[in-house]
This record gives structure tokens, C-alpha cells and sequence, in this order.
């Protein structure tokens, strides 16, 4: 009998996932910052893997790394995120928005409704053992202390 051949299988970057020599250059500029790591690439990986099996429209998120700026609002979870997360300063996840819609052009928000995930997001938050605070409409982890709140809740 014969035995199918196995198909390749597309893996999804972790948060250990970089070019060459990224995490040692990311590293100096932690040390030069005097950062303290809060965060770790396990805890990271377990968010990313919570995030992407999320059920219904998964949280928008934006970050500041260790030697960038701030970046917009992001709703892909499977490439578009800052890899090595060592970078990552802080990120936040929006809890509170309106709904995403199918529209004739993409997605589209739905005024009018509000869509509350708090209590989803921070027990999945606490739970991975990340240092975090909450807002309004978002809840920020932090990578780094000192913890830096420069936009949050804006």
C-alpha cells in the first residue's frame, strides 16, 4: 500500500523569530536603556498562540519597541508582529471597539455597537503571568521597566 506523501506544513514565526544578529542588536539597546526585562519569549509565544486561536474577531494591538516608535493599530496576529518580541516595550490590546463587518471593499466598523472583551483578555493576560495594566479601552503589558505609559488609553 502505498503511503501518501506528506504534505509541507507552513509554521508560523514564534517570538523567538528574527534575522540574523536582530536579538544581539536589540539586546545593546536594552543595556544602554537600563531596561529591565518584565517579559520573556515563552510568555510571548503564549500569547501569540492565545491571540491567534482566539474565537471571534481577535483584539487590535499596537507596540513600541525598545529603539523605535509607536506603531498604529494592527489586527493581524500571524505575521505582522514585532518579531523577536525581546523588542517589545509594550503592547496593547484593545479590549473595547466596535465590530469589524464584512464589506464590499474589506471590513468595515460598525458604529452604534461596542464590543467588550475586559474580563476575556485580561484573564487570558494574567493567566501567561505578564505585568499589565488596565485602561478603559485597552489593557497594556509591559516588556520593560520602567514601564512606560506615554498613549495608553488614548
Amino acid at each position: 500500500m502505498k503511503h501518501p506523501e506528506p504534505q509541507p506544513t507552513r509554521t508560523l514565526p514564534g517570538a523567538k523569530a528574527a534575522q540574523t544578529g536582530e536579538r544581539e542588536k536589540i539586546q545593546r539597546v536594552i543595556e544602554r536603556r537600563g531596561l529591565c526585562g518584565l517579559a520573556n519569549d515563552t510568555r510571548w509565544d503564549e500569547l501569540i498562540t492565545a491571540m491567534r486561536d482566539y474565537a471571534g474577531q481577535r483584539p487590535a494591538y499596537r507596540w513600541k519597541c525598545v529603539d523605535g516608535r509607536p506603531v498604529g493599530w494592527e489586527t493581524e496576529w500571524l505575521y505582522h508582529l514585532p518579531f523577536p518580541m525581546i523588542s517589545v516595550e509594550w503592547m496593547d490590546l484593545l479590549f473595547r471597539h466596535h465590530p469589524l463587518r464584512p464589506g464590499m471593499s474589506g471590513p468595515v466598523w460598525v458604529t452604534g455597537e461596542v464590543e467588550d472583551h475586559a474580563e476575556r483578555i485580561e484573564t487570558i493576560v494574567k493567566a501567561i503571568g505578564f505585568e499589565y495594566t488596565m485602561g478603559k479601552n485597552m489593557l497594556r503589558i509591559f516588556g520593560y521597566s520602567p514601564k512606560d505609559l506615554n498613549l495608553f488609553d488614548d
